[in-house]
């Protein structure tokens, strides 16, 4: 074979092995996890719960990271788009005692935003030393019947 055929060659090659791997969606090695369900409880105390069956094979919640910051409990947990689109969502963090009883009675919606591909986490640290477990909801903001609290009737 001469030399420049097998330059050729290689680089055709080269070229065809590169653009199986990105149609596969298999190039982007910063890709850790594949989020299967709209609720995840692999850590037996942080429950990762994406709001929304939309956001399944979209967006992950992976790396959940429980520690603490003086006598508070902290979680650290990663949101990570799967896709080449921006997404704009919410998070929220509920925290509750050994015993299963809510710490944060006024839990709030904080907005973020992800890039395509991005990785940001989200964290949070008990109100209270007796925390014990954790959960983060994210949600896409339109989905507001998701933990919208309703008031008592007060006649």
């Amino acid at each position: 074979m001469k030399p420049k055929t097998s330059i050729a060659l290689a680089a055709l090659l080269a070229a065809f092995v590169t653009g199986c791997n990105d149609s596969a969606g298999v190039s982007n090695p910063n890709i850790r996890h594949y989020q299967q369900s709209t609720i995840n409880n692999a850590n037996p105390r942080v429950r990762l719960v994406l709001g929304s069956e939309r956001l399944v094979g979209k967006i992950a919640l992976v790396d959940a990271r429980l520690g603490t910051a003086g006598a508070l409990p902290r979680v650290e947990v990663s949101a990570q788009n799967l896709t080449d689109h921006r997404y704009t969502l919410e998070y929220m963090y509920t925290w509750e005692d050994q015993q299963g009883f809510a710490i944060n009675d006024n839990p709030v919606w904080r907005r973020f935003v992800l890039g395509p591909r991005e990785i940001k986490s989200l964290r949070s640290v008990g109100k209270s030393p007796d925390a014990y477990s954790v959960t983060l909801t994210v949600r896409l903001p339109d989905d507001i019947f998701i933990h919208q609290e309703q008031t008592p009737d007060k006649r």
